[in-house]
């Protein structure tokens, strides 16, 4: 399958607290699979300190991916990613230097991934042998659309991946992101004693 772009919109109201309140979700239509949703919700059977980002789709497989929470968006820490059938493995190099040592690596159905950050902070990059799904937000912080590019035989669990990485908090994946929002991950791991 080779699905050269398609954009997906937020489908809520945006009038919610960034913080507080339900999450952002986004939808649209992806050439030749149908409809899609990405949403944010609590991770099941996880407590209370775990979210989770989710796609469903009509032609794609649905995906879970939850973690620590930081805001209403999962951390790559403690994490559990499922697409389809297929349960995930997380890693990453925490001190690597440049955007492909510091790269999220996503072992998934038989496959080797990379999820690394663009040369813009709005920009993100799924790769793997032979193909790239570059998604680029039109705003770094509080994106109303999600332009999403792919390269090489993109398929539906290639995609489903790429989308489901966007609702993970991955700041620190690039080097100034790193040192930007160090205390806030590490308070948000401290016991509320407060």
């Amino acid at each position: 399958m080779s699905t050269a772009g398609f954009i997906l919109s937020r489908t809520d109201s945006g009038a919610a607290s960034r913080w507080l309140g339900p999450g952002p979700s986004w939808g649209g239509v992806i050439p030749g699979l149908g409809s899609v949703e990405l949403r944010y919700g609590n991770a099941v059977g996880r407590g209370d300190s775990f979210a989770q980002f989710s796609v469903t789709g009509e032609g794609l497989p649905q995906g879970v991916f939850s973690g620590i929470r930081f805001g209403r968006a999962p951390l790559p820490a403690r994490a559990r990613v499922r697409v389809g059938e297929h349960n995930g493995t997380l890693s990453r190099r925490r001190s690597g230097l440049s955007r492909d040592g510091r790269a999220l690596r996503v072992g998934l159905a038989g496959r080797a991934y990379r999820y690394r950050r663009g040369q813009d902070k709005r920009v993100t990059e799924l790769l793997r042998q032979g193909i790239v799904v570059r998604v680029t937000r039109d705003d770094w912080s509080r994106p109303v659309t999600l332009d999403v590019r792919t390269e090489g035989r993109v398929d539906a669990v290639d995609l489903s991946l790429a989308l489901l990485l966007q609702g993970v908090y991955t700041r620190h994946l690039a080097q100034g992101g790193r040192w930007f929002s160090l205390p806030g991950r590490i308070l948000n791991r401290m016991p509320d004693i407060f």
